[in-house]
């Protein structure tokens, strides 16, 4: 089995990439926007964004059409662990690079420290080690001037649930038995496998104020009824991944179930409409000028 505390956990295969814009057109479906809205650039002449973690460049792309539109000059960067996703350079505009950077990196490379106008992160929950996420943060402030605004969005996943179908699933009439077991066996296997922590999720806030940052924002959503069905697939696609991994002896790590034989019963139901939920978190902090 491969050792998955030490490696990256999800595919670097097109359909990881496919599943990465899937994940990025249901945050903006969700929000309305890439950009928070209490972030302000007004007096800056030309924005600099900096997006770690950024895949296949999705929210740096979306982000650069809309600041176009807006007729707003800006130059991103998208930094990632691997380039597996990145797509080609002849591709992007020219205001759009990417290259690779950790962002839990005990050493900053200089030309990183004080240049962007806003930091953004996303989808880090399951990378994050030891239930902290400090790194991440401390390194943000650096690479801000001041003035600048740190942007987080992550799925919980410590909330992952099955919910019935409807605008009040506690009185549908779909069981949701097999598809609650189906959470709790994954989340099982996972915490085992890779020893994965969510409470500081709900720290977030919390933790941008200790170091250093005005919390400007700090929610949470559950998502909205018409993209529950997104969701699912997303979150199906990244667990049907590390079941096909996180295996031994023919039985999800950690317990004596199968994935086929969990996934055959809660795919029924799913198909009659049960989806599988986590909620969303935004947390926006400023680096004081």
């Amino acid at each position: 089995m491969t050792d998955l505390r030490k490696n990256y956990v999800v595919s670097q295969g097109f359909d990881e990439s496919g599943r990465l814009f899937l994940q990025h057109w249901m945050w903006k479906a969700q929000l309305g926007w890439d950009l928070h809205p209490v972030i302000q650039l007004n007096g800056t002449d030309e924005v600099r964004v900096a997006d770690h973690g950024c895949g296949n460049a999705a929210w740096v792309v979306s982000l650069a059409t809309d600041l176009e539109r807006a007729q707003r000059r800006a130059t991103f960067i998208g930094l990632d662990v691997q380039d597996a996703h990145f797509p080609a350079a002849q591709n992007l505009p020219k205001n759009i690079k990417l290259g690779l950077l950790d962002a839990f990196t005990e050493d900053l490379p200089e030309e990183h420290i004080g240049k962007y106008d806003v930091v953004h992160v996303r989808a880090f929950s399951s990378v994050v080690k030891n239930d902290d996420p400090s790194p991440v943060i401390k390194n943000a402030y650096k690479m801000l001037k001041p003035g600048g605004y740190f942007q987080w969005d992550d799925l919980d996943g410590g909330s992952f649930k099955a919910v019935a179908p409807g605008s009040d699933p506690t009185t549908s009439m779909v069981s949701t038995a097999a598809t609650e077991d189906l959470v709790a066996t994954s989340m099982q296997s996972q915490k085992v496998a890779m020893n994965f922590k969510f409470s500081w999720l709900g720290r977030l806030g919390l933790l941008f104020d200790e170091h250093g940052f005005e919390v400007l924002d700090d929610k949470r959503l559950e998502v909205k009824k018409e993209l529950r069905s997104v969701m699912t697939v997303s979150l199906l696609m990244i667990h049907a991944h590390i079941a096909r991994v996180a295996v031994r002896n023919g039985c999800l790590v950690g317990t004596d179930k199968k994935w086929e034989d969990v996934w055959a019963k809660a795919g029924e139901e799913i198909g009659q409409g049960v989806s599988l939920t986590m909620d969303m978190l935004v947390t926006v902090g400023y680096k004081r000028a």
